[in-house]
């Protein structure tokens, strides 16, 4: 295993990471990289989610795995660790690779918010039409339209870009990488979970091709 030339690696594509805040209930893919040529799955796979904040950090994790195992993968999370030293990339290069000196897998899934995109949308006035029914007896009733007025309002919303990548531990290369996006997720069980559901279809699409 090779930890140095992976931990270099990926490193380089998460330097810029910012805190992670959650993930969609509704993801969408942008895109899907892989490398050329007959590349296998890796065997076992180690997940680290990106993200200073330990609890969500800790959910995207579980929430891979999770799927990762019940998809005929065999995977691990990285686990608890809340004094990473997440502001200093080389104290970080070095306590991702102590970690990965002490597993047997030859893949790391990871996961980092690349950008948060806050979206402010005009919403004109908008008349709304809906049925009201009313009894007039007791086996009669009569039906009409209530008419109600939206007046013209602003809405916003965030988009979340999410990057997810798969290395392979021998090489320390990237072979697989998804960006996807969600917009204003509602709880974090429920967008880590359905995020969880798509990253691994996608991984057995890609592999199976």
């Amino acid at each position: 295993m090779n930890s140095s030339k992976l931990v270099v690696s990926f490193l380089m594509f998460f330097l810029g990471f910012g805190a992670f805040s959650g993930c969609s209930t509704s993801p969408e893919v942008k895109s899907i990289t892989k490398v050329q040529g007959n590349v296998q799955s890796p065997e076992k796979v180690l997940v680290l989610a990106i993200s200073p904040k330990e609890l969500n950090r800790t959910a995207m994790e579980t929430a891979l795995v999770t799927r990762l195992n019940n998809s005929g993968f065999k995977a691990i999370e990285y686990g608890s660790a809340p004094n990473l030293p997440w502001e200093d990339p080389d104290a970080l290069r070095e306590t991702i690779k102590e970690r990965l000196q002490a597993q047997t897998a030859d893949g790391v899934l990871t996961v980092s918010l690349v950008r948060k995109n806050r979206q402010i949308n005009y919403v004109p006035n908008q008349v709304v039409f809906n049925p009201v029914t009313t009894n007039i007896g007791a086996l009669a009733s009569v039906t009409y339209m209530e008419t109600m007025t939206i007046p013209k309002h602003y809405e916003e919303s965030t988009e979340y870009i999410l990057r997810t990548t798969l290395f392979d531990t021998e090489s320390g290369e990237a072979i697989w990488q998804m960006f996807s996006s969600t917009i204003d997720p509602k709880s974090l069980k429920q967008a880590t979970r359905e995020f969880a559901s798509l990253a691994v279809q996608e991984l057995q699409k890609s592999f199976a091709e």
